[in-house]
């Protein structure tokens, strides 16, 4: 009897499992899809997908994706590195095609992915099979559909009566219905940068290194050591062609060589273009090595332009101040400390001076002049000169002392003694000759008959007028006879006044009759 009842309650457990069949992916306690379109009115791969947060509480969703039946992925809640994207409780992510978000430009998609063909898209309308897996590939949702859909309807969850939205999550297909497009949620994800701690032996988060401080293979940040190098010559403006040689100098103040493979020149104004060194480069030690652009595709510009040695990670190790207009064949160097033009380039060696430095020749000091000379500033020699304090022998009579040699000079030898006029004579001022005053008297007057020349000073004859026995008379004016101006004038108006009759000679014949017509009457009234 209690065989028999056993084996009745076994079979009741086989029953009742049999007829239970558990769904074929897991339940979502969260995040459900809400809102699915196949394809357009417009286009079969007009297509989007919208998720939900059917929870209180806001759950990470990077990196979450969308599969198809084929389990391929066809779209991703993607984030930027160090970025976290956060769905909020009761808010909407949503996926859409490349063509439906070109058509609704004004609506907000978290994101947008190409079709996996441009013909049917990535889901298919007669039938298909969309999954919501998380970044692990755990299942989170999934629907599916076997009648074909039309183009431009969706496929949407049924909402419940309350506020927040909830929607109904039962994992059966009576949860859905076939609805034509009325509403596409919009993206209301939110982005939250994380920092990711780059030195985790220093306190505190770094997001980034420390300046001075280099990370090793184990992640460690530990002090950057730099090996100084410096640059120390430049040629923008060569000779001829620039092409293959211009160049650019280091030099390496280290007792040791050093590898250039973790180096970079910066060229330009701003050090806008960045050039590495070619492999295996090495500058040996207390050594000058320089590099063309034929060598390295750097151009330096011949009006203006600088350069900075930096390392590959962006430490500036040295830098040049900016050259302006060089001539050709003037290098930019570091001489003496001091960037300065030199028309002497050394590529690979020490930089010195050139034609361009003034050279100042040295002039040995003359001999001193005696105690009893001085030297005369125009001409550098040594003259006589007094001893200060003495006075010179007085010159001898006829004499005078030069106030340039301090020396007696004869006045004779300096001046002619001008021989005195007599006293009828006058020395003219201009040829220092003497003349007679007799030249310079009020002259005698002229004859009767004669008058002074006022340009020569001498009498000449007056030549008289021949009078006349009558009067000047005025000028009279002949009559020009202008009759023929009067017949012109009667012409003239004979015509206008036969012209007149002729145009208004009806007029005129009526005003007669009328006139004759009036004499009877004007007869009878007199009688």
């Amino acid at each position: 009897m209690l065989k028999a009842f056993l084996g009745f309650l076994v079979s009741v457990v086989v029953l009742l499992s049999s007829a239970y069949a558990p769904p074929a992916y897991a339940a979502s306690a969260a995040i459900i899809m809400t809102h699915i379109q196949a394809g357009g009115s417009g286009a079969a791969t007009q297509e989007f997908v919208g998720i939900y947060n059917n929870s209180n509480q806001e759950v990470d969703i990077t990196n979450w994706c969308l599969t198809n039946k084929n389990n391929i992925v066809f779209a991703c809640f993607s984030a930027d590195v160090n970025q976290i994207r956060f769905l909020p409780a009761h808010a909407y992510a949503v996926v859409a095609s490349s063509s439906l978000a070109t058509a609704l430009p004004s609506v907000r998609f978290t994101t947008v992915y190409n079709p996996l063909s441009q013909s049917s898209g990535s889901m298919i309308g007669g039938g298909d099979t969309i999954s919501l897996v998380d970044q692990t590939g755990l299942l989170i949702d999934q629907h599916a559909w076997t009648a074909s859909l039309a183009g431009g309807t969706q496929l949407t969850r049924h909402k419940q009566p309350s506020l927040p939205v909830v929607y109904d999550d039962s994992d059966l297909t009576t949860d859905w219905s076939v609805a034509s497009p009325s509403y596409i949620p919009e993206d209301e994800t939110v982005l939250e940068t994380t920092i990711i701690d780059l030195c985790v032996n220093i306190e505190g988060d770094q997001s980034t290194i420390p300046e001075g401080l280099v990370r090793d293979v184990a992640g460690v940040c530990q002090e950057r050591i730099i090996t100084q190098l410096e640059l120390s010559e430049l040629l923008p403006n060569a000779i001829g062609s620039d092409e293959g040689n211009e160049f650019i100098e280091l030099f390496n103040p280290n007792a040791h060589p050093v590898d250039l493979t973790a180096y970079r020149l910066w060229v330009g104004a701003d050090f806008d273009s960045a050039y590495a060194f070619p492999e295996g480069s090495v500058i040996g030690a207390q050594s000058h090595l320089s590099f063309s652009n034929a060598a390295i595709a750097f151009s330096l510009l011949n009006s203006s332009s600088r350069v900075r040695l930096a390392t590959d990670d962006g430490a500036i190790v040295s830098e040049t101040p900016a050259y302006l207009d060089p001539k050709d064949g003037a290098s930019w160097a570091l001489i003496g400390g001091v960037w300065q033009y030199t028309k002497l380039p050394t590529p690979g060696m020490e930089n010195a001076l050139s034609g361009l430095e003034v050279l100042v020749e040295t002039i040995p000091a003359p001999t001193p002049c005696a105690v009893n000379q001085y030297r005369n500033p125009e001409t550098g020699r040594c003259r006589l000169l007094s001893t200060s304090g003495s006075t010179p022998t007085p010159c001898k009579d006829g004499q005078y002392r030069s106030e340039e040699t301090n020396r007696c000079r004869t006045i004779a030898a300096d001046a002619k003694t001008v021989t005195a006029c007599d006293e009828d004579q006058e020395r003219n001022p201009e040829t220092g000759r003497c003349r007679k005053i007799a030249l310079a008297a009020t002259p005698a007057a002229c004859k009767e008959g004669q008058a002074r020349n006022p340009d020569t000073n001498r009498c000449r004859t007056v030549t008289k007028m021949p009078s006349a026995d009558y009067a000047v008379l005025g000028a009279k004016t002949k009559d020009s006879g202008a009759w023929y101006a009067w017949v012109a004038v009667g012409g003239i108006l004979l015509l206008a006044i036969g012209y007149a009759i002729w145009e208004w000679h009806s007029e005129i014949g009526k005003f007669t009759a009328s006139l004759l017509g009036r004499v009877p009457l004007f007869a009878r009234l007199r009688k």
